[in-house]
């Protein structure tokens, strides 16, 4: 399982490096904070150094009917536009739209900010669509477990681990101490994404 996991990973950054197009996928809960700003950080990234063949998307396990196609959140966008990153275009999006559905089949990677929605997203395809478990398995890190190469090649149930998941700014009041939180828990978001995007490239 190791040296098939291993392989899988090669296989992506050789894809990347040779131009093909490859499509990379982060999700957290409410796609409004964490998973567009690492989407964000992604695109950039790859843009700055003239990767057009990756495509990076975002959806949420748990997008709430209200937002549902609605914006980042006005702290996420506000804090990401400061460190020069623009969330203008989001929109959220929930597991089950038929859209994310074809976007997650088509994934070369699938990115969750914790092994929780990691589990989320293994559970909602054995149930919608169990052929294709097989491949949500083979294909599905958290983003900071592939950022620091701590999961590439445990098998899934050995890389639901604590110490993974990514705090989720959403719940720090506006105040400035509660902003200054919210903000180091953005940055902590986008060092996963710029350290997986590392590990892809090199």
């Amino acid at each position: 399982m190791a040296r098939t996991r291993l392989g899988y990973v090669a296989e992506v950054q050789r894809k990347i490096l040779k131009g093909k197009p490859v499509s990379i996928g982060v999700f957290c809960s409410g796609n409004g904070d964490r998973s567009p700003f690492a989407q964000a950080v992604l695109e950039k990234t790859f843009r700055d150094i003239e990767y057009y063949n990756v495509r990076v998307f975002s959806f949420g396990t748990s997008v709430s009917p209200n937002r549902h196609h609605g914006p980042a959140s006005a702290r996420t966008f506000r804090h990401a536009k400061e460190m020069g990153y623009d969330l203008s275009g989001h929109k959220r999006r929930h597991i089950s739209d038929a859209d994310v559905q074809q976007d997650i089949k088509k994934a070369d990677l699938l990115l969750a900010i914790s092994p929780s929605h990691a589990a989320l997203a293994a559970e909602y395809s054995a149930d919608e669509a169990p052929n294709a478990l097989k491949d949500i398995l083979k294909k599905t890190w958290t983003l900071k477990g592939f950022a620091n190469r701590s999961e590439w090649t445990l098998p899934f149930r050995g890389r639901l681990a604590r110490g993974l998941a990514l705090k989720d700014p959403y719940f720090h009041p506006e105040t400035l101490a509660g902003e200054r939180k919210f903000r180091a828990d953005l940055i902590a978001v986008g060092n996963a994404a710029l350290k997986a995007f590392r590990r892809l490239i090199i």
